[in-house]
């Protein structure tokens, strides 16, 4: 009798050595052949899961979306008070590389990001991704306004967005070596410290 295959877990299998060779060579230098070598499979069953390089990217971001979601999920059971104040901290806080796992994960986000202004079918997924976090952002705000943690005059799409610009800049300056990991996380709590209204 055939053995059965687990699809998803192949799949899940090749988006981790993908992100295995754009670690070791840079995400643009990631083809289908060294994925498929480095997941110890042929060409052939990989072509079988993605037809093309651009369908195996979208799916490894997904995937490392959704382990993103995981950890924001996993840090917010941490908060002893989860309150909106709290949970705009720790959101803003996986924003930034604060570890090695995070480094990688940030550093193959930017890489993806700059491909997908020069490919379309990367571009509208990454606009998608892109809008998602925003819209999580958006309402956690909403909810900091409503609880009194900021002020009223604050617009949650305007602050939203300026907490990802922020986050974006910090991510660059980091990997560039220009601020240390402790650096990057202290600057996104001090911008924090200035947008939340102090409560005793």
């Amino acid at each position: 009798m055939p053995r059965q295959v687990d699809h998803e877990a192949r799949k899940t299998a090749i988006a981790r050595a993908l992100w295995r060779v754009a670690e070791a060579r840079g995400l643009d230098r990631v083809s289908l052949r060294e994925v498929a070598t480095e997941a110890g499979i042929s060409l052939g069953q990989l072509q079988h899961y993605f037809a093309n390089r651009d369908e195996m990217m979208i799916f490894a971001m997904e995937f490392m979306g959704r382990k993103n979601v995981e950890r924001v999920a996993a840090r917010m059971m941490t908060l002893a008070e989860p309150t909106p104040r709290a949970r705009l901290r720790a959101i803003a806080h996986e924003m930034v590389p604060i570890d090695d796992r995070a480094e990688a994960g940030s550093l193959m986000q930017l890489s993806f990001l700059l491909e997908s202004a020069r490919n379309e079918s990367l571009r509208d997924f990454a606009t998608r991704q892109a809008a998602g976090l925003r819209n999580t952002l958006e309402g956690i705000v909403a909810l900091a306004i409503r609880s009194g943690d900021l002020s009223a005059d604050c617009d949650p799409a305007e602050e939203a967005a300026l907490l990802i610009a922020l986050a974006q800049g910090l991510r660059s300056d980091f990997h560039l070596g220009a601020l240390t990991a402790e650096q990057t996380v202290a600057l996104m709590d001090r911008y924090l410290d200035r947008l939340l209204i102090q409560v005793n």
